[in-house]
């Protein structure tokens, strides 16, 4: 699929677990064989609802990390912020800059490699990923752009949502294939 010119890998999650205030939601992977050998989709992701406690350049409504790790303080994780379009949230999986100069908590610097855009109905049942490998738009007005078309274009429906937990629910029991 594309948008534009430029080419997308989708995955669709599902809700497997949450905690009490439902501010952590884990999501299962559903099958999909293009996503399967994609290193950059993860079997099991996390979406937190940001607390403010960390240093940012943008506002971030939501964590998602890729659980890339035993422990998720250690996984892959991109900072989501909302769009101007309802149920769409943006960010970007960063590459790290190996550099001589650190930052101030002596942690390497980071530059956007990846354009990640989530789209859902429902936050607490599903999750649709849409992943540009090695694209980023930086100018806020043309990501505006970006967002409508991909949108316009490949923007889930809740008869899409629906029809896709089905497929899961006898696919993902209690976050297992």
């Amino acid at each position: 699929m594309e948008t534009g010119n430029i080419e997308f890998i989708r995955a669709v999650y599902f809700q497997t677990s949450t905690n009490e205030t439902k501010t952590i939601i884990n999501y299962g992977l559903q099958s999909n064989d293009e996503v399967i050998n994609e290193p950059l989709f993860t079997e099991i992701i996390r979406l937190e609802f940001d607390n403010g406690f960390h240093d940012r350049s943008r506002d971030f409504d939501y964590w998602l990390y890729f659980r890339d790790e035993t422990n998720w303080k250690r996984c892959s994780r991109t900072g989501l912020a909302k769009t101007n379009i309802n149920n769409v949230l943006e960010g970007n999986i960063s590459r790290e800059l190996n550099l001589t100069t650190k930052t101030a908590k002596g942690t390497n610097f980071e530059t956007p490699q990846h354009l990640v855009i989530i789209q859902s109905n429902d936050l607490h049942k599903g999750l649709t990923v849409d992943i540009f490998k090695d694209f980023y738009v930086r100018k806020k007005e043309i990501l505006k752009h970006f967002l409508k078309e991909h949108y316009i274009k490949h923007g889930i429906t809740k008869k899409e949502l629906l029809t896709s937990s089905l497929v899961c629910s006898n696919v993902c029991i209690n976050g297992q294939r």
